[in-house]
């Protein structure tokens, strides 16, 4: 949050962690600018490539804190020595991790999941999408851009962000495997989201939240500027399958610029809904909604002097409700995503404060009971989960070894719930 007067300055644009380029050890955003403003670009088609990597799986029934043993394999998951099947609505037992190809570089994460064996995100600042282990490069316009998918649907669409690291002008796109091309969203600065009818959530070129359907502008989203001032620019990051939109903006309240997470109902043209809480005098804080779920639950943290994860659920007229984190990995914790069916929800605990040689942050799952630690690659390194899928599927990255004096390697991996 920001004091200050309305006029006074520029109040911090709200900036959803669904749509940051994630570098392990990099500062974490509490209250950052939007993606600068769009770019448009030449669409061309780039050859298809694919990278090496490790490859392999691990499992460690990572519980709360408390493992029980690891199991190693090349090229495949293997489950856990204490279970078998898929996991039952509501847990999440022995998850075990593969750690996917990647292009050359120090960074990749899975940011979407879609059919079994498919899931995107980005590796080396490209997007790129993974069958299997097997990394492939999306064929993105010419220009030296980078960028990321952030979401695929049942039926294979995908949508992310290129971004030229010269000016920061960004746009959205959409894609299909098999395509020459990805196919850039006309006035898209980001795109966030996709249901499974083909909705696109995103940004617009007026920095202002908006819909796609068939690469067409489907619905502006609004705000009510007569119940308050808001800054001006503010976002949509999720949409389920019944036309639900989730985003983001600020808002001025008692004195202070803070983020406030906002709803959109389906199927009406009416403005954004708030989510709770609005700031306290003298206490600002910020909301922010990350991912929603069909049935309707919203997914994201509140941000004072860290980050709480939190839920809200229909019919959104009390404040969230508070998770419990990771024992011994401090207070601050994050949810990024939920899966579809409401079962999965993922994120990370960063423990930032961490001393040389303590245990660092960790991605962590929740199913309605205690907050479960995914397994990492190395036990000082970080991790952090970014998409869930119905199938019991987490996707995110690991970083390997940990170097104290220069960047780590962070490796794309798919976690399993058994």
């Amino acid at each position: 949050m920001i004091p200050g007067r309305p006029g006074q300055g520029v109040p911090p644009a709200y900036a959803p962690q669904r749509a940051v380029l994630r570098r392990p050890r990099a500062p974490r955003i509490l209250a950052a600018g939007l993606l600068a403003a769009g770019l448009t670009v030449a669409a061309g088609p780039t050859a298809t490539a694919t990278g090496t990597g490790p490859g392999t799986a691990t499992t460690t029934g990572t519980t709360a804190g408390t493992g029980t043993g690891t199991t190693t394999t090349s090229g495949t998951t293997t489950a856990p020595r204490s279970g078998t099947g898929r996991a039952a609505l509501g847990t999440c037992a022995g998850p075990t991790l593969q750690t996917l190809d990647r292009l050359p570089g120090s960074f990749a994460v899975v940011k979407a999941l879609g059919s079994p064996g498919i899931s995107a995100g980005s590796s080396a600042d490209v997007p790129v999408y993974w069958t299997g282990a097997e990394v492939h490069r999306v064929p993105i316009p010419p220009g030296n851009l980078a960028g990321e998918v952030t979401a695929i649907n049942r039926h294979g669409l995908m949508v992310g962000t290129l971004r030229n690291p010269s000016t920061n002008a960004t746009q959205a796109f959409s894609f299909r495997i098999g395509n020459a091309k990805v196919r850039l969203l006309p006035g898209g600065i980001a795109a966030h989201d996709v249901n499974d009818s083909g909705v696109i959530a995103g940004v617009g070129s007026g920095h202002t939240a908006v819909l796609w359907k068939n690469n067409t502008v489907f619905r502006s989203l609004t705000v009510d500027t007569a119940t308050g001032e808001y800054g001006g620019a503010f976002t949509a990051v999720g949409i389920n399958n019944a036309g639900t939109v989730i985003g983001g903006g600020t808002r001025y309240i008692e004195g202070e610029w803070v983020g406030v997470g906002l709803l959109w109902k389906a199927g009406t043209p009416g403005h954004a809904r708030t989510l709770l809480p609005q700031a306290a005098p003298n206490e600002g804080y910020s909301s922010v909604a990350t991912d929603i779920s069909r049935a309707g639950r919203v997914v994201g943290h509140r941000l004072f002097t860290w980050g709480t994860q939190v839920y809200w659920d229909r019919p959104y007229t009390q404040p969230p409700t508070d998770v419990a984190g990771l024992p011994g990995l401090g207070a601050e914790g994050y949810f990024t995503a939920i899966s579809p069916n409401g079962r999965l929800t993922v994120g990370y605990a960063p423990n930032r404060w961490a001393d040389p040689g303590e245990e660092r942050g960790a991605a962590q799952v929740w199913t309605g009971g205690t907050m479960v630690k995914l397994p990492r690659l190395d036990p000082l390194g970080t991790a952090e989960a970014h998409a869930a899928a119905d199938d019991g599927r987490i996707g995110g990255y690991a970083t390997g070894l940990p170097d104290p004096e220069g960047p780590e390697t962070a490796y794309p991996v798919i976690w399993r719930c058994s």
